[in-house]
């Protein structure tokens, strides 16, 4: 079912602000733009008034597989996304926001006359989300935050049988929700601790299933399918430090419960259709530093490292999951009344050497040497009243 990004985080999507990006995605402790509304709701209120923030990322990228049955090549990108969010001020120390991103994601294809076809050929799940969320002062020195979201997602899960042209394909749609919290707190002037949790509903999925076949004799069957994932529990601490009003450094620790994906169950009126995936949590490590001018320019660099999630003897090439590590540089210039930014990483995977795989019907094994790099773009532009 782990079906817009090919990454060593399961199939968390987290790029939703170019000016945190370039610090390494590094934003739970210090980020006040409206876009806190994901990153930590604490934060809303310590940014400058009201804002409006539209974001736009692209990912090219590279993924290739070479084992017994051959080489294949993930067909190239680019991915794209989109978010937008929106915050403003309720009283003194309080401000409400919202947003609507995708939290979750993926979307790759493998060619039909792939070796790994057995596996995957068409993979896209969607996972759109719409958030409110208020940050308010507790004290001086200690701002919490809550959040809660509607989820609307679908997803379109296609992989081979036998022979090339045959096929296996789900098709459903489904809805949930999610709750969040965070919290801020300055033990001290220029140094901020941050923390949040976001809790996702599992979301149940309804469509149908189609088995095409070719051998022994052509046939087409369609049948009514219902599947429901667990989405993963996500906690993120940080600690930023603001030696001067131009200088941020922050490095942040995300834990994200992946091992509540334990199997993939479609049911149909003909039986249940299991796959074990037994994922396992993971962790992502984030830092990086933002220097600003007064004349409102401003320019970041970080590093960040994923853990990859699933392991060998369920591996399944419809999510390339490796450790991945991502270096980024992005700059921006703002005015009173707007901003325009502009971030670029560069990703690359280690070089995983898969052993001891399930086979598929056919046979065929996913065993061997998995090869990622990427690169990234992100843009976004500020609105400020």
């Amino acid at each position: 079912m782990t079906a817009t990004r090919s990454h060593g985080l399961g199939i968390e999507f987290t790029y939703h602000d170019p000016e945190v990006l370039a610090r390494g995605n590094a934003g739970v402790a210090s980020n006040g733009n409206a876009s806190a509304v994901y990153y930590n709701p604490a934060m809303l209120g310590t940014g400058s008034g009201s804002e409006l923030l539209m974001t736009g990322y692209a990912l090219d990228y590279k993924v290739d597989h070479t084992g017994a049955g051959g080489h294949s090549d993930l067909k190239d990108g680019p991915a794209v996304a989109a978010s937008a969010f929106a915050a403003t001020p309720l009283w003194d120390g309080a401000a409400l926001g919202f947003g609507f991103y995708s939290p979750f994601g993926q979307k790759n294809e493998w060619p039909d006359n792939s070796p790994l076809r057995g596996y995957a050929t068409d993979t896209e799940l969607l996972f759109l989300a719409g958030t409110a969320a208020v940050g308010f002062d507790i004290t001086p020195c200690l701002r919490f935050g809550v959040s809660a979201s509607v989820v609307s997602s679908s997803a379109d899960i296609n992989r081979g049988v036998f022979v090339p042209g045959d096929s296996y394909s789900i098709e459903g749609d489904g809805h949930g929700w999610g709750l969040g919290a965070g919290f801020t707190w300055e033990p001290a002037e220029g140094h901020r601790i941050g923390a949040t949790g976001r809790y996702w509903s599992p979301v149940k999925y309804k469509g149908h299933s189609t088995t095409v076949l070719s051998f022994p004799a052509p046939s087409v069957a369609v049948a009514p399918a219902e599947s429901e994932l667990d989405f993963p529990l996500e906690a993120t601490i940080g600690y930023a430090y603001t030696p001067n009003a131009n200088w941020l450094f922050e490095v942040d620790v995300t834990w994200i419960g992946w091992s509540s994906f334990e199997r993939f169950e479609v049911s149909s009126p003909g039986g249940t259709l299991v796959e074990p995936m037994q994922w396992d949590d993971s962790l992502t490590f984030m830092l990086g530093v933002t220097r600003k001018w007064d004349s409102g320019w401003w320019l970041g660099a970080g590093y960040w490292y994923a853990e990859q999630t699933t392991p060998d003897q369920t591996f399944n090439p419809r999510l390339p999951d490796i450790d991945l590590h991502v270096v980024s540089i992005g700059t921006g210039y703002r005015t009173e009344c707007w901003a325009a930014e502009f971030t670029y990483q560069y990703g690359y995977g280690e070089p995983r050497q898969i052993s001891g795989s399930a086979p598929t019907l056919a046979g065929a094994s996913a065993d061997g040497k998995l090869n990622y790099h990427a690169h990234g773009f992100s843009a976004g532009l500020r609105w400020f009243f």
